[in-house]
């Protein structure tokens, strides 16, 4: 998933009945799991037939697909608020940091597959990841580059240093057992303005 197929998806509206299916199609997963929900049970969650079902999504990776792809614009739609808060370029470093690990540390679906079905999502995580670096990268490269347009900090090449961070962040979600503070959210704040915000200064 890349920024662009992102953003495509969300330009595209969501009639009702899209709406249901994929807010059953979230909670089956949830309860369930990826393995064990049929597009039956999405089906009778959502309270629709399997025909309009499958016109809508033929394939069950449709399904997870667009599932996946509707969470990544929530997640990034809720980091984006935090960090409209910030005052300056370092305090959105810092409130970035801290709405990023604390949505993902929370993401019940995330840490559903992660500690039932490791095999459904690992492989996208690691082998086949760059995907996902790679949203993220351009993500965070965008909100580098309008702090730059805005002159709140020099002119320097972006995608190096988002880079860096959205490694550091998939690291923490493979494995967050470390030194980086991951649930208090004063020594998140602090790891964030000590290690990250002089990325900025460079």
């Amino acid at each position: 998933m890349f920024l662009a197929e992102v953003r495509a998806a969300a330009a595209e509206p969501e009639d009702e009945s899209t709406c249901r299916i994929l807010d059953a199609a979230l909670d089956a997963y949830q309860e369930f799991g990826l393995r064990r929900t049929t597009m039956d049970d999405v089906a009778r969650k959502a309270g629709i037939g399997r025909a309009t079902l499958y016109r809508r999504f033929p394939q069950k990776d449709d399904l997870v697909t667009a599932v996946g792809l509707r969470e990544v614009r929530r997640f990034i739609a809720a980091a984006d608020i935090e960090i409209s808060k910030a005052a300056n370029a370092e305090d959105r470093m810092v409130e970035g940091f801290v709405a990023v690990v604390r949505g993902l540390r929370e993401h019940r679906l995330l840490n559903r597959l992660l500690s039932s079905e490791p095999e459904a999502v690992l492989p996208g995580l690691t082998l086949h990841g760059g995907p996902v670096i790679a949203l993220a990268r351009g993500y965070l490269k965008e909100k580098i580059e309008e702090d730059q347009r805005a002159g709140f900090i020099r002119d320097f090449d972006a995608e190096p240093l988002a880079e860096m961070l959205a490694r550091l962040i998939h690291s923490m979600v493979l494995t967050p057992e470390g030194r980086i503070p991951t649930r208090d959210e004063r020594q998140m704040r602090a790891f964030a303005r000590t290690y990250l915000v002089p990325w900025l200064r460079v």
